[in-house]
């Protein structure tokens, strides 16, 4: 199932996802079941425990769907931990500089193609019951590592960023990305979407993989016209508006 989502990305096809702050195992459930191609878990900004995470990775491999984890941050330990979990990839934020990409990277890939260090009993091991060489393997084909641009001082460096070794796409922050712009929340500013196309194109021509939000079905179907292969859909967002809809069409 994960190395059939990197196989798929390479491939070029259309992927959608979903974007998941909720610690809810039903959800990555609901995800898979609906005909998702991939959720990615936020620990940056979701309330999910480690223990919860595991869980919810748990659920994402019963549902036959793929899960990325968004860390916190760079920090390599981190990367360790949602990796051994069992995650398909990673999504780290503020990523600004190609070092940054490096080192991230690094993180995510054992030797010879990073420093990642390996514990065959994990969850991703399958606590021991498959061969060190097979985990390795099974790590070196299927790990995905996507750095986020959603700094205005990564801009410059998105073409070496996103054509770091080991980096197989980058991932567009609309709302960090605005603020740092100077235009907070408003992603159809003219500068903030001349930045988003502008990197998008730099992606692309670095041959990477360009993934972002979409609010619609119909923005999603713009960004996969304009060579953008990864949309996905934050969940809670989603969720809001069908309850707010739902309320404010209620004959009171």
């Amino acid at each position: 199932m994960a190395q059939m989502l990197k196989a798929r990305m390479r491939a070029g096809e259309n992927l959608v996802g979903c974007f998941i702050m909720l610690p809810s195992p039903a959800l990555v459930e609901m995800a898979g079941y609906a005909g998702f191609d991939f959720v990615i878990l936020d620990t940056e900004h979701g309330a999910a425990t480690s223990e919860t995470l595991e869980h919810q990775l748990r659920a994402a491999d019963a549902s036959g769907i793929s899960a990325l984890v968004r860390t916190s941050s760079m920090n390599p330990g981190e990367i360790l931990r949602v990796l051994d979990a069992g995650a398909t990839g990673i999504v780290v934020p503020h990523v600004r500089t190609p070092a940054d990409a490096e080192a991230i990277a690094s993180a995510a890939h054992y030797p010879p193609y990073g420093c990642r260090g390996i514990a065959t009993t994990s969850r991703a091991g399958r606590h021991g019951f498959i061969s060190v060489a097979e985990h390795l393997s099974r790590a070196h084909d299927s790990t995905i590592v996507l750095p986020q641009i959603e700094d205005a001082d990564a801009l410059p460096y998105v073409s070496a960023i996103a054509g770091t070794a080991g980096v197989d796409g980058i991932f567009i922050g609309p709302a960090d990305l605005s603020i740092s712009l100077g235009h907070p929340g408003n992603h159809s500013d003219p500068q903030v979407l001349a930045a988003i196309e502008k990197a998008a194109q730099e992606a692309c021509a670095a041959g990477s993989i360009v993934s972002t939000f979409a609010s619609s079905s119909n923005e999603a179907n713009a960004f996969f016209r304009r060579g953008i292969k990864m949309v996905m859909f934050s969940t809670t967002s989603l969720f809001t508006a069908t309850l707010r809809d739902t309320v404010s069409g209620l004959l009171k």
